[in-house]
């Protein structure tokens, strides 16, 4: 493109309050494009489907909160006599937010303005499933690096231009790697173009217990221990399911609850912290507090807290201060994060804070200062 660079200052995008990405499963499926790959015959297209029902019907997938909205499946390798069969067994109620299509155009031919189209009708979107991406691909003997991305990045802006989840269904290589990454069929542009990547592993060809190989842009990477109940066919996580938030949504958490209580704070994030120390995971910085503080502004606002940052040449200051309006506790939608259930008001004290007792396995808290 000519013309100026369109620029923006690390000072103004650093203290501007954006909107959070959408996602159709928060921390695993973000807006954007990913890929869903797997070996044949090993389960892709149930848990596909699967997320499909319950995106559509605002259920949680393995304990994560998912945005309900219109869903759109694209079998493209089933009729609708098999499909009828998988959705009967893994629901007995199917949504009417989910539509299913056994036919589609390809890339070259016409996808991108029927998905367009299916978006404008529908409104809200919130995950479209392609299964299989290679059924939409344009048949050529070219698979070289360019034209796997090129392929994948006009998905990616597709993704964007209609601000929703786009998943690819997709296989595997023959060949094993010890980085599931690299097994994912075609070249490492397929997996570099995409915002996250999954990938479906069974034990063995015959074993119902897999791992679900999770990694992208916006997500922690992860492992995920899966077993496939061959009554339900639904892959179920074999861990504990009271789903973590992520590390700093989780102090972010502690430091609204907080302020439900005490209503104010302007101080130093090192003052904060000393203040908040018996609730905080062990070895949290005053400077990595203060940069969540500021990431989750959006988080913040919606549990009724203003934050404003204060700099000086010898400090920075931060105040916050809680409206005492309760109105948007447990808020799921985009950015904000339930408030945690805390105990019956007590002293402001340190060892008293609420949430103490609500410790997340793995954030260990550190001993009492001195």
């Amino acid at each position: 493109m000519a013309g100026r660079l369109r620029t923006i200052d690390a000072r103004t995008l650093a203290d501007a309050v954006l909107e959070p990405p959408g996602y159709a499963v928060k921390d695993l499926l973000v807006q954007g494009l990913h890929i869903l790959a797997g070996a044949p015959k090993t389960g892709k297209s149930w848990l596909a489907l699967w997320l499909c029902q319950q995106v559509a019907g605002g259920e949680k997938v393995w304990g994560h909160p998912t945005q309900q909205g219109t869903v759109l499946y694209l079998c493209l390798e089933d009729g609708y006599h098999r499909l009828q069969d998988r959705l009967l067994d893994i629901t007995e109620d199917p949504s009417e937010n989910l539509y299913l299509a056994t036919h589609a155009g390809t890339l070259a031919d016409g996808l991108a303005g029927q998905i367009e189209t299916f978006v404008r009708e529908h409104g809200r979107v919130s995950l479209i499933v392609i299964d299989t991406l290679q059924k939409v691909r344009e048949t050529c003997t070219d698979n070289t690096y360019a034209r796997d991305y090129a392929d994948l990045a006009r998905l990616k802006e597709l993704a964007d231009r209609c601000r929703t989840t786009v998943l690819l269904v997709h296989h595997l290589r023959k060949q094993y790697d010890s980085d599931p990454l690299n097994r994912v069929s075609g070249t490492a542009s397929m997996s570099g173009a995409a915002d996250g990547t999954f990938i479906l592993q069974r034990e063995d060809r015959s074993s119902n217990y897999g791992t679900l190989f999770c990694t992208g842009r916006d997500i922690e990477s992860k492992e995920l221990k899966l077993q496939f109940d061959p009554m339900s066919h639904i892959w179920e996580c074999r861990e504990d399911e009271e789903t973590a938030r992520s590390a700093d949504e989780e102090v972010i958490g502690i430091v609204i609850d907080w302020l439900h209580d005490e209503k104010q704070f302007e101080g130093t994030a090192s003052e904060l912290l000393e203040i908040l120390h018996d609730a905080l995971p062990c070895g949290l910085r005053p400077n990595i507090l203060s940069r969540w503080l500021n990431k989750h502004k959006g988080m913040l606002k919606a549990n009724g807290v203003s934050y404003t940052l204060r700099r000086t040449r010898d400090s920075r200051t931060i105040r916050l201060s809680c409206d005492g309006n309760d109105a948007n506790d447990d808020i799921s939608g985009s950015g904000a994060a339930s408030k945690i259930p805390s105990p019956s008001s007590q002293p402001s004290q340190a060892a008293a804070l609420p949430g103490v007792s609500r410790q997340r396995p793995g954030m260990e808290r550190c001993p009492p200062l001195p």
